[in-house]
């Protein structure tokens, strides 16, 4: 993953909203860079004092451990399902699944 194209950008931002704990410190901080202040790889590795390959690096394995864990936890997979079921069912049951949505 030389460079992330933008809809696995996207992919890749929510799935480190979701489980962004679960990573080190060191990978959320340089995620964060990435993801939430949409910094460069070079801006980054100039910032932590690492070369820009130890920045690609430590978000590729980053995305690969993001990959792993929705795998696993199927969390993004349950809140699209339960997005999609909320806009056909009846208006009352649409106000319970929103308010588990906003639970999870």
């Amino acid at each position: 993953m030389a460079k992330i194209d933008l809809q696995d950008f996207v992919k890749y931002g929510k799935l480190f909203e979701v489980y962004k704990n679960l990573l080190s410190e060191d990978r959320q901080n340089t995620m964060s860079l990435y993801f939430d202040y949409n910094m460069t790889l070079a801006e980054i590795a100039k910032e932590k004092g690492v070369s820009r390959q130890a920045v690609l690096d430590t978000i590729e394995k980053s995305c690969q451990r993001l990959e792993e864990y929705e795998n696993a936890l199927h969390h993004m997979e349950m809140v699209v399902f339960l997005e999609q079921y909320k806009q056909k069912a009846p208006k009352d049951v649409a106000e319970k699944v929103e308010e588990i949505l906003r639970k999870i």
